[in-house]
């Protein structure tokens, strides 16, 4: 009989760490591509009308950037993270071989 356990199909282990590793990336991502666009678009030099139609435009842009790239870095973080975790998993089901002496 094999003394490896049976594979378990629910491993819950590290999905919360990785999901929370990702949304700080994600985070982070987000928070520099907004950095870089507020320099870029530079909303509070503008002098839009009463309705401030340049500014909205640039807050729009500015978001829309953010959650762009908050979300690239998310999705790429959370993929490359699976990606190793599956990978040390299937690593550990192949048996070692071992030199005996």
């Amino acid at each position: 009989m094999s003394e490896l356990p049976p594979p378990d199909l629910m491993d819950h282990g590290g999905r919360m760490r990785r999901i929370v590793l990702a949304l700080i990336i994600g985070a982070a991502c987000a928070a520099i591509a907004y950095a870089i666009c507020d320099r870029l678009a530079q909303p509070d030099a503008m002098t839009g009308g009463y309705d401030g139609g340049h500014q909205t435009g640039a807050f729009k842009f500015m978001f829309y950037m953010a959650g762009f790239f908050g979300s690239i870095g998310f999705i790429a973080t959370l993929k490359s993270a699976n990606w190793r975790a599956d990978k040390k998993y299937r690593e550990s089901l192949v048996a070692q071989a071992r030199q005996v002496k």
